[in-house]
């Protein structure tokens, strides 16, 4: 069993201009939460992309095609963090730990990954 420790970035209200703020061609894992009413945040999807900065402009953009996270920024207050994660299959191995732990409401497939990695996820 391989285990490996990421570090996550703070936790930040999602925007263009603070995802634009990420270097260029950053590889990681991220995640997306909301500020719910009791104060609590919670994660509604779960991702990984060679690079960060491009996929959540991606989700930013009016051709966002996953209505749940559409949804979510249309009516919540949002946020988003992420690790640096350059290897392609602790990537997918921590997107799949991710999914598996938060049971995010807007990823609609379980991803692909070994579960033989483990990740700390905090």
């Amino acid at each position: 069993m391989e285990n490996w420790t990421l570090t996550w970035t703070k936790l930040t209200a999602i925007s263009e201009t603070a995802v634009k703020a990420i270097g260029d061609n950053l590889a990681g894992v991220y995640r997306l939460s909301y500020l719910a009413d009791d104060g609590s945040y919670y994660i509604f999807y779960v991702g990984q992309s060679e690079d960060i900065k491009k996929r959540l402009l991606e989700h930013l953009s009016t051709n966002e095609k996953n209505v749940c996270i559409k949804n979510y920024f249309a009516t919540k207050k949002c946020f988003f963090r992420y690790a640096k994660v350059t290897k392609d299959y602790i990537r997918n191995s921590s997107e799949r730990q991710m999914y598996k732990q938060y049971e995010p409401t807007c990823n609609e497939l379980e991803p692909e990954g070994r579960d033989d990695v483990r990740v700390n996820l905090t």
